[in-house]
């Protein structure tokens, strides 16, 4: 492998390490490391001072009972006579084989010792005159750590209260201090191996945790692209509990873009639908108005046929302002919400039926008022007559000669329900669910419709806290109801059907 190809390797690999740190696994592996690499330090001290602690311990008791076995078999034999100086040595000398250490033994605390047994283990370290004082004065043993050295002094009592001299035992710490240096070690390469296992099952554990995150990002990400595609879901089994959750709810969201998106489309449609329609129904009347206006322009009607000519582009000039305003309506409903005030049902009903017998009498059709319950609601007049207007206007439209529609009017649970019945043909079932999105019409053959009726009243009724019911059946006709809160009442509690 070339250098450059090296350098590029490590580069490569420091991204990748730089990026993963910042990614939540890297995130919880470190934070895994580091907790564990603190806890295992600071336990690793704790251990290499109990370790020292007890060894030192452990080194003086083992040198105190040393000193206690040369106190009664040299020392009280030596202070009392019984053994002379050289016989004393000897014995120290065997003693001290056993245990490798340093004695000093003073007659008088000032004097020089009287016996000095060095061990080239052990420097020289002269008690000091604090030992002395408490060995000799006050006839307590002494017992120290200096320097790295375990001293134990004990009296020597040549009868009761009477102390006739002391000893000095002097032992290396090295041994303990090598020891607890030795299991502080083995205790290290223990805590690196548990910190790589750390490692290992934090790697292992944030894994399983950032898993369905990069699975629901990678979601996320192609949620916005083409949608030739089936729509990508996250899987919600998978995770933390709150990490199913938040699959759960971005399937909700896409759901209901996906919903959104359909409804767009479908609107998309009905609008190019509608404006070639538009377009139609305005080249029409358009033509004919030309044409007439152009004839008496001309000269060409006179009489009765310049009369006729005016009358019928005046009524085509009347159908093209009912279309414009149709579609103004319907905008202003939409992007707008107009002032609410207290309202009778029986004024808004009665003033909607007096605007549509005009209409009724020129298809040959009856009127009836089934049921007149008044009711107080919170509403915009103008608004609401337009609404109904336009149920009317549908109903007028389907229902064959010389049937009857009827209007009903009636409270239940606090709520006022305003139906209009038709016994025309009724609404494909295929088409039900979809009666109320704009520019959806029905058979474009037997009436002209820019279907935005619907999609008006169910915006009206929506501004008023209220919702639409419509049933039908093909061949038996079409009831819509408008279910509107009535002042004071529940908003969000409707009457059962």
């Amino acid at each position: 492998m070339t250098t450059s190809s090296l350098k590029g390797v490590l580069r490569r690999f420091d991204a990748w390490i730089r990026n993963w740190a910042r990614g939540l696994s890297g995130q919880l592996v470190l934070s895994h490391v580091f907790v564990a690499a603190v806890v295992l330090a600071f336990a690793l001290g704790v251990a290499q001072i109990t370790f020292r602690t007890y060894l030192v311990r452990h080194q003086l008791e083992g040198l105190k009972s040393q000193a206690v076995t040369i106190d009664q078999e040299v020392m009280r034999p030596f202070f009392s006579g019984s053994l002379t100086l050289n016989t004393a040595e000897v014995l120290i000398h065997l003693i001290q084989g056993t245990f490798a250490d340093r004695v000093y033994v003073y007659e008088v605390p000032q004097a020089p010792a009287v016996i000095d047994i060095p061990n080239g283990n052990v420097p020289s370290l002269r008690p000091s005159s604090q030992a002395l004082a408490q060995v000799f004065v006050a006839g307590r043993p002494y017992r120290a750590t200096i320097r790295g050295i375990a001293i134990i002094g004990m009296p020597v009592y040549a009868g009761p209260n009477n102390v006739a001299g002391g000893f000095f035992v002097e032992s290396p710490l090295s041994s303990a201090s090598s020891t607890a240096n030795s299991l502080t070690r083995l205790l290290l390469f223990g805590e690196i191996g548990a910190i790589i296992l750390v490692g290992a099952l934090a790697y292992a554990i944030a894994g399983r945790l950032s898993g369905p995150l990069v699975q629901l990002r990678r979601v996320v990400a192609g949620s916005g692209r083409s949608r030739v595609a089936p729509n990508r879901r996250a899987q919600e089994g998978e995770g933390p509990a709150e990490v199913q959750a938040l699959a759960h709810e971005f399937n909700r969201l896409e759901d209901r873009i996906e919903t959104q998106m359909n409804q767009l489309k479908r609107e998309a449609d009905a609008r190019d639908a509608l404006m070639a329609h538009v377009a139609h129904d305005l080249r029409t009347p358009l033509t004919s108005i030309r044409g007439f206006l152009e004839a008496v322009q001309d000269g060409v009607a006179e009489g009765d046929s310049h009369d006729r000519a005016i009358e019928v582009a005046w009524e085509e000039t009347l159908r093209l302002q009912r279309l414009v305003d149709r579609l103004l309506k319907a905008t202003r409903i939409k992007s707008e919400g107009g002032p609410m005030a207290p309202l009778s049902t029986l004024s808004w009903v009665k003033k909607t039926l007096e605007r549509v017998n005009p209409v009724l009498e020129q298809h040959q059709l009856s009127l009836h008022w089934v049921k007149e319950e008044d009711g107080i609601i919170v509403g915009n007049e103008d608004y609401l007559v337009e609404a109904l207007l336009n149920l009317l206007d549908n109903a007028i439209k389907w229902a064959p000669a010389g049937s009857v529609i009827e209007v009903g009017s009636q409270k239940k649970q606090g709520h006022l329900v305003v139906s209009v019945r038709d016994y025309g043909p009724g609404i494909p079932e295929e088409l039900l669910p979809r009666v109320f999105e704009r520019f959806v019409t029905g058979d474009a053959s037997r009436q002209q419709s820019s279907g935005l009726g619907l999609s008006i009243v169910d915006e009206v009724v929506k501004q008023h806290h209220g919702r639409v019911r419509i049933s039908s059946r093909p061949g038996e006709g079409t009831m819509v109801e408008l279910v509107l809160p009535m002042a004071d009442a529940p908003k969000d509690l409707a009457p059962d059907a």
